[in-house]
């Protein structure tokens, strides 16, 4: 019956229920979450918001990589490309994101977070490996473009 469903080998139909699980992934949490109850509570510290928000980046952007990676034509290589650099990116680019919500905040009083010239040095990991990451797929993904063509 599912066969008949889906269409021949099924791949629509398995195609679409990962896309609806990556969708509910990426919204229920957000509407869930983006709200007084969680990010906007006052009673949570600032520095719990700010890891709630990059929670909740994290989960939207793997989220999204999964719909494309589904739905993309891209195979073995290109595909472990993406997802390896799209797992630390997706956990420290909103290290860049959370303080521009209101009441989020890097630090955690009495525990600051230490500084290098007046920059987190959370932020300055966080903009080192996602550079890395962004660098290490686009070096390998010309170098391999360059060997095949």
């Amino acid at each position: 019956m599912i066969q008949a469903f889906a269409g021949g080998d099924g791949r629509v139909l398995g195609r679409s229920l990962l896309t609806l699980a990556n969708v509910i992934t990426a919204a229920a949490p957000l509407a869930a979450d983006w709200n007084d109850s969680h990010i906007f509570n006052e009673r949570w510290p600032a520095h719990a918001r700010f890891h709630g928000v990059t929670a909740l980046a994290m989960s939207t952007t793997l989220s999204s990589v999964n719909i494309w990676s589904v739905w993309s034509g891209d195979t073995g290589q290109a595909r472990a490309r993406v997802f390896a650099a799209a797992v630390p990116v997706a956990h420290w680019a909103p290290f860049f994101l959370a303080p521009l919500v209101p009441g989020t905040a890097v630090d955690d009083p009495p525990n600051p977070v230490q500084r290098v010239a007046g920059v987190p040095i959370s932020l300055l990991g966080a903009a080192a490996t996602t550079a890395t990451a962004a660098a290490g797929w686009f070096i390998d993904r010309r170098s391999s473009r360059l060997r095949a063509g």
